[in-house]
């Protein structure tokens, strides 16, 4: 029988990390320092506007970044989700295999449930303050 130190359940979706400058982000019409809900469409808007930029991925979500903290910290996980038939989630697949971690996921082939979830993250320089 499996044993885990931890059995999460949450939502998979795949961060989209990018740097880009302050400029950037008032060019596109995007508020600094806060969280903003949008749709795919928008979505697609704002990474087309980027023009090609290097784009990092990790699998996320709140439930997975914390399975994923624990394994690489030693411990055993194992991580309840769906994701969708796209190349998002088999990435998504992928990543928590990298990490050794255990899940529900069948091949995305055999699923129907429709996009797996994105989260696009928009990184600025930081500033000291003097």
């Amino acid at each position: 029988m499996n044993s885990y130190n931890i059995y999460g359940v949450g939502n998979a979706l795949v961060d989209l990390e990018y740097n880009v400058s302050s400029e950037t982000l008032d060019r596109l019409g995007i508020e600094k320092g806060v969280m903003t809900l949008i749709d795919e469409v928008k979505q697609a808007e704002v990474v087309a506007a980027l023009d090609g930029a290097e784009c990092h991925r990790a699998c996320g979500g709140s439930a997975a970044n914390t399975v994923v903290a624990i394994a690489q910290m030693g411990g055993k996980g194992f991580f309840s989700c769906r994701i969708g038939d796209d190349e998002t989630g088999k990435f998504y697949l992928e990543d928590l295999t990298r990490f050794g971690i255990a899940t529900n996921i069948t091949p995305p082939e055999t699923l129907n449930f429709g996009t797996t979830g994105k989260c696009l993250v928009l990184v600025t320089p930081m500033r000291i303050a003097r």
